[in-house]
């Protein structure tokens, strides 16, 4: 008989590489493709590298900290406070708080390579200007940028064009319902989403869906829209029951900052590991179809950079 407490901590962790996907997409994405932005208008690179940087660190600074709270607290309470919803979990409550400080200096470190300036003060206005230069920049080219965005996917996954569904949107990018039962918290979040990337079902089919105000967030959120394609075999065990109550548990809207500000470092770290040549939609569909202690056990090698953590996911590659 499955454990449901298992089940809701494994799909935590499947959502956290989902979510580290998408934030390592998110830094990494337009280099793939820096030619083509190029032919199109030579600032975009430049302003790519500048929001990634800038929307990554308002983790820590502006707006975010005010709806969420403050990464340092929420991780310490992760591991002590058992109403915590990561309390108790074998990787977010041990590993959580180290993950999101080591992506930080990561990035601070990126904006002193790259000259961006991450001073607290008017951030959250630094970070709408950007992306309304970038809207701007983008405007001539939005027909290139949609097909280049299902390609730098196609690309990254091997999934096929025909299943991706992307959409350069002018405003709201939520499905009316998505997370419409939230808490406050939930609902606060639900207005600044400016990506969105799931899966749905067309016909006889699932699909992968994306909708993104800039090419770099359309690009970002086919990614997890796929990734999240990969996993949903994590999902095939559960009865319809078991399967409401991990979603309505794990997949909440409130917990997709600390999953992004984390996860990322996470994905960093799992791509290192992987040996050369192997298909990373193969090692994480075979991650998802794990137990979740051998899921866990597996990701903690990985996370603790050890020795045979090559060797642990190699048969996964197969």
């Amino acid at each position: 008989m499955l454990d449901e407490r298992l089940e809701i901590q494994k799909r935590h962790t499947l959502n956290w590489l989902i979510q580290g996907a998408s934030q390592h997409a998110g830094m990494t994405l337009h280099h793939l493709v820096r030619d083509e932005l190029n032919a199109l208008e030579r600032q975009l690179l430049r302003y790519y590298d500048h929001f990634a940087l800038l929307a990554f660190l308002q983790y820590w600074r502006g707006m975010s900290v005010l709806i969420s709270g403050w990464p340092p607290r929420f991780w310490k309470r992760a591991a002590s406070k058992p109403s915590h919803p990561f309390f108790g979990h074998p990787l977010l409550s041990k590993y959580g708080g180290m993950l999101s400080e080591e992506a930080k200096q990561r990035a601070l470190l990126r904006c002193k390579e790259k000259g961006v300036s991450a001073l607290p003060f008017a951030f959250s206005f630094k970070v709408v200007s950007l992306l309304g230069r970038l809207r701007s920049l983008e405007a001539p080219h939005r027909q290139r940028l949609l097909q280049l965005a299902k390609q730098t996917a196609s690309t990254v996954w091997g999934i096929p064009f025909e299943r991706l569904e992307a959409e350069l949107s002018e405003g709201t990018v939520l499905p009316g319902d998505h997370f419409a039962g939230e808490n406050i918290q939930g609902q606060m979040l639900r207005t600044c989403v400016i990506g969105y990337g799931g899966v749905a079902r067309r016909r006889h089919e699932l699909i992968v869906t994306a909708k993104g105000v800039t090419w770099q967030l359309l690009a970002k959120e086919l990614v997890k829209g796929t990734a999240e394609l990969v996993c949903l075999r994590g999902l095939r065990q559960l009865d319809a029951r078991m399967y409401q109550r991990v979603i309505d548990v794990s997949d909440r809207i409130d917990l997709e900052p600390w999953m992004l500000q984390s996860g990322g470092e996470l994905w960093r770290r799992l791509l290192a590991t992987l040996p050369d040549g192997c298909s990373v939609a193969r090692v994480l569909m075979n991650l998802a179809l794990l137990p979740a202690e051998d899921l866990h056990s597996a990701l903690e090698s990985v996370i603790q950079q050890s020795k045979d953590a090559g060797n642990r996911l190699a048969p996964l590659a197969k």
